[in-house]
């Protein structure tokens, strides 16, 4: 059966390992991109690779328009401002169907406009990692494979640019998600619940103990 926050919080059986202010959730990520060092590492490498490629992609883009085709500069022009406004709420959408796949129904979505994070947030909905990890990653995983798709689908047209330009962009957009994952890396040893709780405009840690 589902747990509660009502199960965890004040049951003895339970102890609190942190909670996180949404307003300072850039800082509790960037704490853990400091302190894990394999996932985070491995994502990094994954990063540089995407970026690697992007100006690979742009470098030829810029070749053939200085020979009369500006198609490939163009869609790589349309990439980034998909990326910057569509593409985010597609991310959050793709979020927010985990959630509901792994049975959190009550769901709201937000932004720290000021830092430009965006999120998806189950208001009091437990969360144990397996169910984490599918929301955390399902973003990455689909938009992924989609864009790879397309981009096969479309190598001979300028399309390919378009789509090959998002999914090195989009490795951008998840890099909050890995840190978060990374959280869990670090406490492996343990068997953690979280939930947000959006009156208080917090997310909880919750581990249970060892009997």
């Amino acid at each position: 059966m589902k747990l509660r926050p009502e199960d965890i919080v004040g049951n003895d059986d339970f102890e609190l390992l942190a909670e996180v202010e949404h307003s300072k959730i850039k800082e509790f990520v960037m704490d853990q991109v400091m302190n894990e060092k394999n996932l985070v590492k491995t994502y990094g490498i994954y990063q540089i690779a995407m970026m690697a490629l992007l100006f690979f992609v742009l470098a030829k883009s810029i070749i053939q328009l200085t020979r009369g085709i500006s198609e490939p500069i163009l869609a790589i022009g349309a990439s980034i401002l998909f990326s910057v406004t569509l593409l985010v709420i597609i991310h959050e959408f793709i979020h927010a169907v985990a959630y509901w796949l792994t049975g959190s129904k009550n769901l709201s979505v937000g932004a720290i406009w000021r830092k430009f994070i965006f999120y998806v947030a189950a208001d009091r909905q437990v969360i144990d990692f397996p169910s984490f990890r599918i929301v955390a990653l399902a973003p990455f995983i689909t938009v992924k494979l989609a864009t790879i798709i397309l981009t096969i689908a479309f190598w001979s047209s300028p399309l390919a640019y378009f789509y090959l330009s998002i999914m090195c962009l989009h490795s951008l957009f998840c890099g909050g998600d890995i840190a978060m994952l990374a959280f869990y890396y670090i406490h492996h040893d343990k068997e953690i619940y979280n939930f947000d709780d959006l009156k208080t405009g917090r997310t909880f840690f919750y581990i249970r103990k060892e009997q």
